[in-house]
């Protein structure tokens, strides 16, 4: 999906951006058997450990019946937590590992099948660890929508309504999170007023449910704010505004060495400029070459006051009689547009 860029800020002295992104966890298009190497189980509390899997299971067919006959059924794969131990204060969980979240708007697709003791499913999310995460939980047996949070593991009193979440029947659960507040909605509808908590402020998501419930989990969709750091959005949006250029580097100093800390050569992050990047961040050099293949040069990036803040190397498309002077001033254009990102992010 296209990204949409949100204001520039400074958190803590270290320039951010936001950019909406999608991730659709659909179990559907996986074969049943063992989870992928992103999926990590867990428990909260006491108890064995849980047993997460894909599994097949009846779906309804999208043709409709034949007169007499009962509606036609296919096959989809959904995960599943399976094991049925009893243990009271046992909360398995099945963490995605690849990314932390910060605000999004999540969807989960569930349904409760079975548990003696338990009937759960829900959402884990801005979760640390095994021991400190909010959940937004169903229960077919208690008849409730709830929220709550565990800190060092130990669980908060629940928040939400009294509810009836029919047990075999789909159902989906959405987690609205903006900075500290954060909404609940069950099957489309608001199912409690906001809540606003500051104890987790971003964290990874699993997938919940409590003591011997059986559960399913058809798909979870995620829309959220990507963030990046001033130098990736500076690469971001030069190379977007700019369709022509070849390549853009930003460098700044870490460790007292000058790095690239961003570029549209994700295998030039990290590696160390030039004597040129070091000019330009020292004295606030400029320099410029002209090659057979591109054209190259090297500016400052200042601060609002006029400091040198980063080195951008840029990579340009070259032409006959390109001098070294004309690529200084092709670059020029481009370093004003980067100029004005980085001096609005540190505007106080």
């Amino acid at each position: 999906m296209t990204a949409g860029w949100a204001l520039v800020l400074i958190l803590g002295g270290y320039a951010r951006a936001a950019a909406a992104a999608e991730l659709f966890l659909d179990f559907n298009a996986m074969n049943p058997g063992p989870l992928p190497a992103e999926y990590r189980p867990a428990v909260t509390g006491g108890g064995p450990a849980p047993d997460w899997k894909l599994v097949s299971v009846d779906r309804p067919s999208a043709l409709p019946a034949l007169p007499g006959e009962t509606k036609p059924m296919s096959r989809e794969t959904v995960l599943a937590q399976v094991s049925q131990d009893t243990t009271d204060e046992r909360f398995p969980l099945l963490i995605y590992e690849p990314t932390v979240f910060h605000d999004f708007t999540a969807t989960l697709t569930f349904r409760t099948v079975s548990g003696r003791v338990e009937q759960m499913a829900g959402l884990a999310f801005r979760l640390q660890d095994p021991t400190n995460y909010y959940v937004l939980r169903a229960s077919t047996l208690g008849r409730s929508f709830r929220f709550y949070k565990f800190v060092n593991g130990v669980r908060s009193d629940p928040i939400g309504p009294e509810v009836r979440i029919p047990l075999g029947e789909w159902h989906t659960l959405e987690v609205e999170t903006k900075g500290n507040t954060i909404l609940c909605r069950l099957d489309g509808k608001e199912a409690m007023p906001s809540i606003n908590d500051t104890s987790f402020m971003k964290g990874r998501m699993a997938f919940w449910t409590k003591s011997d419930s059986v559960s399913e989990f058809r798909s979870l969709r995620i829309v959220y704010d990507v963030t990046l750091t001033l130098p990736e959005m500076l690469v971001q949006r030069g190379m977007d505004r700019f369709p022509r250029l070849l390549g853009l580097t930003v460098f700044g100093r870490r460790d007292g060495k000058v790095v690239a800390l961003a570029s549209s050569d994700p295998g030039l992050v990290g590696t160390e400029g030039t004597p040129a990047e070091a000019k330009a961040l020292d004295a606030g050099d400029i320099s410029a070459a002209s090659r057979k293949d591109h054209a190259g040069s090297v500016f400052p990036l200042s601060d609002r006051n006029g400091e040198p803040m980063y080195a951008v190397r840029l990579k340009m498309r070259t032409f006959p009689g390109q001098t070294d002077s004309n690529a200084a001033a092709r670059g020029r254009m481009i370093v004003d547009f980067l100029d004005e990102i980085v001096r609005a992010a540190d505007r106080p």
